[in-house]
């Protein structure tokens, strides 16, 4: 139950909370946080013990790049993880440390943190969950429903959308490397590129 689930409690949290908040629009910034929340029920439900502040600091700054505050030529994730380092780094946060948070932010528009340690896993499923409601990760309504209850999701399916098309039309060409098993597949029709909003839509959530 989410009743049960205590976060971590520390100075680099809130500062991390209140810098995403600060940033953010009460759109993205409910995302990010219902990133974690999902991420801390999915562990609950498992029984895997996690990081609790990395998993909070990861989830917490992992869509800085899609704010105004953040500004580059390379794509949201690379550089949003430039920014949480640096606001990390500036909080006296070990080198390590936040390098673990820019790996879990760089990586998260790819599958590879599902194959890493239980912290990077799980918070690459919350995220999946918000955005597009895998069915793997089924949760109990209740939990879900008190989730959506603190941070509504405020039209996220068309805000969120409209963020990715603004981060893709305000960034020619845009700069995005592929894999070449994916392209060379694609190429062979063996697979097709999915439609974004259609994945984004698919989730099983009103907005």
């Amino acid at each position: 139950m989410i009743t049960e689930i205590k976060p971590a409690n520390s100075f680099i949290v809130s500062q991390a909370e209140e810098f995403a908040r600060s940033v953010s629009s009460p759109l993205l910034f409910n995302h990010v946080m219902r990133c974690y929340w999902f991420a801390e029920l999915l562990a609950q439900r498992d029984g895997t013990a996690v990081d609790q502040e990395l998993l909070f600091l990861s989830a917490a700054l992992h869509d800085l790049g899609l704010t105004d505050y953040v500004k580059g030529s390379h794509r949201f994730e690379i550089e949003g993880a430039n920014v949480a380092r640096r606001f990390l780094l500036d909080q006296n946060i070990a080198d390590d440390r936040a390098w673990r948070v820019w790996d879990n932010i760089a990586l998260h528009q790819w599958d590879v943190n599902l194959y890493r340690d239980d912290t990077s896993r799980l918070l690459q499923k919350g995220i999946y969950f918000d955005v597009r409601g895998d069915a793997e990760s089924a949760l109990d309504p209740d939990d879900v429903a008190e989730v959506l209850r603190r941070f509504p999701r405020l039209g996220f399916k068309d805000g969120f959308y409209a963020l990715l098309q603004r981060e893709v039309a305000t960034k020619q060409p845009y700069q995005h490397t592929y894999s070449l098993c994916t392209c060379l597949a694609h190429h062979q029709s063996w697979i097709a590129m999915p439609n974004p909003k259609s994945i984004i839509d698919g989730a099983p959530f009103d907005e």
